[in-house]
């Protein structure tokens, strides 16, 4: 039973939140085939998808008829928008007032007091503090 609302589930997902419904059009496809088949002998399979699909859309006398294949149109149930506002945001950086004549850059001699690997010790006795 549950294999069954399973499938039923997925099923009506698929069907309403995407363009699997147009699949229930076949029978439709298939009949409107048969029909243009029937009235031109050189028409397959190949020729009807390119002047249903491939050509561009006009009104003739079975416009209508074409329009209820499925995938001639995207029907969206569905829309997701997400839209972010954010408020303007202005930064303003004053100049140093002075500059210094002098600039020092790292050397060996000039090396910091404590290295940035210095956290990675090991754990030391508190019995010998």
């Amino acid at each position: 039973m549950k294999r069954l609302i399973g499938y039923f589930l997925l099923i009506l997902h698929l069907t309403v939140f995407t363009e699997c419904h147009q699949l229930l059009r076949l029978p439709f496809f298939m009949q409107h085939f048969q029909q243009h088949c029937a009235t031109d002998s050189q028409m397959n399979l190949e020729k009807f998808l390119k002047v249903h699909y491939l050509s561009p859309i006009f009104g003739n006398d079975d416009f209508m008829q074409d329009q209820q294949l499925p995938f001639r149109g995207a029907d969206c149930h569905l829309i997701n928008t997400t839209i972010y506002l954010y408020a303007p945001v202005s930064i303003k950086i004053e100049p140093p007032t002075e500059l210094s004549a002098v600039f020092y850059c790292y050397n060996e001699t000039q090396s910091p007091q404590h290295s940035d690997f210095d956290i990675f010790q090991p754990p030391k006795d508190p019995s010998l503090l």
